[in-house]
């Protein structure tokens, strides 16, 4: 019995250092690599290194080689059943401000294994608050906005609800 904890133990603590020791920024060129196929680069970022994850500062985001945006802080925290992406303050370029927010101060999407074919989504911007979920075998998302502020930019593509109120719909 006395073998069988040591053996266990062993595997549990060396799965957890080489998850805190793993190289969490190959994870991230990973991710710019897969958004570079779809013509989005993400450039002029910091990365620091934490013990759950990654943090990126001050990134650029370009689409078709045009600004789109600026990224203040993009936290990733990688554990093993919850998965947490949260970025903050968001700035739209001017040349956008006609067909999207002006910002977006919080969004986070959330993983975990309780939920393993949604992902949960948060946030607030000028648009208000919103909540939302990407369902993941439907290919499917869903944003509602319980509280809508500045929607005018964005109203074209809402659709309106009487139960659910303003909310963004689309497959991909």
């Amino acid at each position: 019995m006395q073998m069988v904890k040591r053996i266990v133990g062993g595997f549990f603590l060396t799965l957890i250092l080489l998850w805190l020791f793993a190289p969490k920024q190959e994870l991230y060129y990973l991710l710019e690599q897969s958004l570079k196929e779809k013509n989005i680069i993400i450039s002029n970022e910091k990365f620091t290194d934490t013990w759950f994850g990654l943090k990126i500062n001050n990134a650029d985001v370009y689409l078709s080689g045009a600004k789109i945006a600026k990224v203040e802080e993009l936290k990733f925290n990688f554990f093993f059943f919850y998965n947490k992406l949260s970025i903050s303050n968001v700035t739209i370029d001017k040349s956008l401000e006609n067909i999207a927010p002006k910002s977006v101060d919080n969004l986070t999407a959330t993983y975990s294994v309780l939920s393993p074919l949604k992902i949960k989504l948060e946030g607030d911007g000028s648009v208000g608050s919103l909540d939302g979920e990407i369902s993941l075998i439907e290919r499917k998302v869903e944003i509602l906005f319980p509280t809508p502020k500045e929607i005018q930019s964005i109203k074209k593509f809402l659709k309106k609800d009487a139960t659910k109120g303003w909310y963004y719909e689309t497959a991909y």
